[in-house]
């Protein structure tokens, strides 16, 4: 069995530290009962930091996945180490939910987040939430998938209706991106961030500490190398992906090209 206190004692934060034993019980329920267990939907920024704590556990395999390959809000997923998960192991459903009516008023995320909260629904139950034109798919937990597709009939001022779906049938929307292109003098994560969100070194270097700042879902350090392909991600700002490092200038600085999500 797993000494919890061992783990434990790396979180201070009360909320923090209550979620972590939750996590350890299921990894514990794993290798005792030989099962597959799971942990609700955790947000990106604090998922980085409960694996890495899960990582030091022997004889388990660690997964985590949200619905689909790019979600930020994710399940860890835990069994014993002689067996692999996959992604329809994970107790995830999606609702579709259309808008039954046409409203030039915007539908943002907050509504259609702010209408599940509303029947009762605790926040961990709910994973990401992408938003279409006329619709959204929410990712939720597979036990309230039924009670949200019969009980949820509006969104704001506008009647809706919500049916369960399957993961391989979701078409993911289009995001919108800005192209910058520019130059740094390195491939740090902190000059990456900098010009991918237009401040100053010195701020991000802040943020970064404050744990603000995460590389395809890990925390980032300042002097983090970043490679063409990378997500990073700024808490309150959004996430930029490096898309293209295209060499050295004549003043011997990387030009790059990077997209950030609008």
């Amino acid at each position: 069995m797993i000494n919890k206190e061992i783990h434990l004692k790396n979180f201070k934060d009360a909320d923090e530290r209550l979620l972590a034993s939750k996590i350890l019980d299921r990894a514990n329920i794993a290798l005792r009962d030989h099962t597959n267990t799971f942990t609700d939907f955790i947000d990106m920024y604090k998922l980085g930091k409960y694996i890495s704590m899960t990582y030091a556990i022997s004889d388990l395999t660690i997964k985590a996945f949200g619905g689909y390959a790019e979600s930020e809000r994710k399940i860890i997923g835990f069994c014993p180490d002689y067996r692999e998960l996959q992604d329809e192991d994970f107790p995830i459903t999606a609702i579709e939910v259309l808008l039954k009516s046409f409203n030039e008023e915007t539908i943002s995320h907050r509504d259609y987040l702010g209408s599940i909260l509303g029947l009762g629904i605790e926040r961990s139950k709910i994973g990401d939430i992408l938003v279409y034109e006329q619709k959204a798919i929410f990712f939720v937990h597979k036990d309230i998938a039924p009670y949200i597709a019969n009980n949820l009939s509006k969104i704001r001022n506008i009647k809706a209706e919500a049916k369960e779906m399957l993961l391989e049938e979701i078409i993911l929307p289009q995001p919108k991106v800005k192209e910058i292109a520019s130059t740094v003098s390195s491939l740090r994560a902190d000059s990456i961030l900098s010009a991918g969100f237009q401040l100053s070194r010195s701020k991000i270097v802040d943020l970064i500490k404050s744990e603000k700042a995460l590389i395809n879902g890990v925390f980032a350090n300042p002097a983090s190398q970043v490679k063409e392909g990378d997500f990073l991600t700024l808490r309150g700002f959004g996430k930029i992906k490096l898309v293209e490092i295209r060499g050295k200038t004549k003043k011997d600085r990387i030009s790059i090209v990077i997209h950030r999500y609008v």
